[in-house]
Formats: C-alpha cells, structure tokens, sequence
C-alpha cells in the first residue's frame, strides 16, 4: 500500500459521499443484511480510491482493511498542535467509516461462517448473530480506530475465524 496523501477528513469525507450515493439508490425499506451488504460494498470503493487497494472478500483481505485503519489512525492529527491547524474527522464521518469497514469485515465473516446482521438489544450495537453468538465488527472498528494497534483488526478477526460457529445453510 502506498503512502497516505490525504487526511483522515478527507478520506472519511469521501467514504460518507460513497454512502450517501448508495443510500439514494438503495430500495426503499432494506433489510438489515441489505444495508450492511451495500456498506461493505462501499468499503471496496472507499479501499480503491483512497488507498489503492482491492478487496475480494477473502479472510486474507481483512489483513488491508488492518492496513487501511492504520492508516487512518496514522492521518490523524494527535497533538494539540496539529488539532489548531488540521481539523479531525466528525463523530459521524468516524461512524461512516466503521460500518463500512465492520461492514466489510463482518461480510467475510458472513461469507465464511455464516449468520445475519442484527441490532444486539443488551449492548445497543450493531452486529453479526446466529443463534445466541453476536460479533461486533463495526465496534471493533471503532475501537481499532480510537484505541490504535491493540485493538488489530486482523488479531480479531484471526480469532473469530478460529472459534466455533456453524454456518447456517451448509
């Protein structure tokens, strides 16, 4: 992956363009599998213009989306310094990029493993459930993003892969 030109501003701005394209072309009562879908979709347009990158759905792809939020996290601005001079992103454009690259993650999931997104009632966060087992990839997302390295989203996504869980259909 070559190096980041733009800030995190720019790069969550066009990620909410991205989202705001398909929301205006998405049908008119999606299903919560259906808007995940087209944020992940989103995420392969946000991963090639931004960073040059093509996801292909494959449990190794999650690797470039660990690239991507390093990034991300790296075009921040961290000090006070650079926060006078260089305005971080919004609440909301964090969030646009959590469900897209959770979004992302959590279809590879899906792909792989199986299950629905959903609401998770007890913790208010979106997620992927069968059954009584939820994973949380756009929260992990944010955390990646929040927290920095300790909280790799290839390490995570490394672990759910290695856990339990039918695929359903199969």
């Amino acid at each position: 992956m070559g190096r980041i030109t733009r800030s995190f501003e720019q790069t969550a701005d066009a990620a909410a363009q991205l989202v705001k394209r398909s929301a205006s072309q998405a049908m008119t009562n999606p299903t919560i599998n259906e808007m995940m879908s087209a944020y992940a979709e989103d995420a392969l347009d946000f991963a090639r213009n931004n960073f040059g990158v093509s996801l292909d759905y494959t449990n190794e792809s999650v690797r470039q989306v660990e690239a991507m939020a390093e990034a991300l996290v790296e075009a921040r601005p961290k000090n006070f310094i650079s926060k006078l001079f260089r305005k971080g992103p919004s609440d909301e454009e964090v969030q646009t990029v959590c469900k897209m690259l959770g979004g992302y993650i959590g279809e590879v999931y899906r792909r792989s493993k199986g299950g629905d997104w959903g609401i998770n009632e007890q913790f208010q966060a979106l997620g992927v459930f069968q059954g009584e087992n939820w994973i949380f990839p756009p929260s992990k997302v944010h955390k990646r993003l929040t927290n920095g390295p300790e909280d790799n989203l290839w390490s995570y996504f490394s672990v759910l892969l290695s856990e339990p869980w039918e695929k359903s259909g199969a």
